[in-house]
């Protein structure tokens, strides 16, 4: 039952994606859906691109490792969440309407035409599609462990079927490529509404379900204050006290909600949307989603390690493992649709921006080539297939996906968010502020491990990564750089 519940799903989206094949038209129609987005569509879908496996892969696994220490990440992602929709959406439909922007290099360049503009949409499609492929392989790692923990024996009228790690990635990235290089932008914007609402459906059955058979809350925290970490996971820095809590623990998951105006998977939804006055519904609609989401995640986590005291081999695990061990069959085949959705609604958004960025960016732009035409859809079309084949081989390293999406939303989040928001809120920014300040922030989240080593002080070493720093740098360079060269942007 589980079986025929899941491939139902994928057939459905399938279908998404071969009936708006018709739509496209052009680069217009399949990057940006022709700009006609309503606030429903644009709300679930822009969330649902943002929160990926990492919502229900990711941060149960952290909660189920660290407890109430992850309630930091939780708070810092819903108060990202906000900013973008109050501060970044309103201004960047705006601007890049009125420039006909359709990526964000476009509107980068836009931003500083004649001022080395050029030269910034090479760097933002460079950073882009490095940190993309990191992106996406988080992705199908996550997939490749839900059907490694779900289908790992499957009986069928056809006997029993058994799913590998490798097989399953090969699976989701399949489905994944079809519809999103079939239908373009409106495809993978209503796949990702379908989806949002089904991941947001899943994260607050399986917690309620779980909380119910552990006997109400009061249950849930003694089963957690009697696993093997014990009052450690009730505790809001974990392990952590002094500096490591402050720096480690508290910035550190606070730091998630730096990362938010440098998502270009998200930030195209405000770009695409139909009515700009349509964004405080769009924005309301998103924050009540994202606060149910984000809680239920982590209470999945929690309630996993009230049923797993002593704790699992692949935390990553916990997920599909509830959903198959506390749900009637054909729910469970529901939740883990769900989470093949959470993956999928990233990965079709994250591949869609990497081939407008080489469509758009490179061909059409830097090399001259004739985007309007059915030959700039089928290029777009070929580069998803690549970038998917790059991201498969990362995959087979099988790092966990926690891990994976904070570097890849870091470097995106240093190496993009500060030339945005300089772009849209400093009318005083200069071009070579931003080149310098893109090219600070994503260097260093590169080189931070090897600083680390380096330089081993406690105030370097206590980050949990190079999010921070390297965010704090990309600003204060395009700062400094704007103000030395205010009056020379010629």
């Amino acid at each position: 039952m589980i079986l025929f519940v899941f491939l139902l799903y994928l057939l459905v989206l399938a279908c998404i994606g071969i009936y708006y094949t018709r739509a496209n038209r052009g680069l217009e129609d399949f990057v940006l859906g022709g700009r006609r987005l309503g606030p429903w569509v644009t709300a679930v879908s822009a969330e649902a691109s943002d929160m990926s496996g990492w919502l229900l892969i990711g941060l149960p696994a952290a909660a189920f490792a660290g407890g109430f220490s992850i309630l930091w990440a939780v708070v810092g992602c819903a108060a990202g969440t906000l900013f973008n929709w109050v501060v970044i959406a309103p201004r960047l439909h705006r601007a890049a309407e009125r420039a006909g922007a359709l990526t964000i290099p476009d509107f980068l360049e836009a931003r500083f035409s004649g001022q080395g503009g050029l030269l910034i949409r090479i760097v933002a499609v460079t950073i882009i599609l490095v940190f993309y492929a990191t992106y996406i392989s988080a992705q199908f790692t996550a997939a490749g462990k839900i059907f490694e923990t779900t289908f790992s024996e499957v009986s069928t009228p056809w006997g029993a079927v058994s799913v590998n790690y490798v097989q399953g990635i090969l699976i989701g990235c399949g489905v994944i490529l079809f519809y999103t290089i079939s239908g373009g932008f409106l495809a993978v914007a209503m796949t990702d509404l379908v989806q949002g609402m089904i991941m947001a459906f899943s994260v607050v059955v399986i917690p309620a379900v779980g909380i119910w058979q552990l006997g109400g809350l009061d249950g849930l925290w003694n089963a957690m204050a009697h696993a093997r970490e014990g009052e450690i996971l009730l505790r809001l820095g974990g392990e952590q006290k002094g500096l490591g809590f402050l720096l480690g623990v508290a910035a550190g998951g606070l730091s998630w909600g730096l990362g938010y105006p440098g998502q270009p998977h998200i930030l195209v939804r405000f770009m695409a949307i139909k009515e700009g006055g349509k964004l405080k519904l769009a924005a309301l609609i998103s924050v009540c989603w994202v606060l149910a989401a984000l809680y239920g995640a982590m209470f999945v986590g929690f309630v996993g390690r009230a049923l797993h005291p002593g704790g699992l081999e692949d935390p990553d695990s916990v997920f599909p493992l509830l959903a198959t061990h506390l749900l009637p069959d054909w729910l469970a085949g529901i939740m883990i649709a769900a989470a093949i959705a959470a993956v999928m609604s990233t990965v079709d958004s994250q591949i869609l921006v990497a081939v407008s960025a080489v469509v758009s960016d490179i061909y059409g732009k830097l090399l001259g080539g004739d985007v309007r035409s059915s030959r700039g859809v089928w290029l777009g079309r070929l580069t998803g297939v690549l970038l998917g084949g790059a991201a498969f081989l990362l995959a087979l390293q099988r790092r966990g996906v926690f891990e994976q999406v904070f570097d890849a939303w870091g470097g995106l989040a240093a190496g993009l968010g500060p030339a945005i928001c300089f772009s849209l809120l400093w009318p005083r920014t200069t071009y070579q502020g931003v080149l310098g300040g893109m090219l600070v922030g994503a260097a260093l989240t590169q080189l931070w491990p090897a600083l680390v080593e380096f330089f081993p002080h406690p105030v370097v070493t206590v980050w949990p990564g190079a999010l921070i720093p390297s965010f704090a740098l990309s600003c204060l360079t395009i700062w400094a750089v704007s103000w030395l060269t205010r009056g020379n942007e010629g």
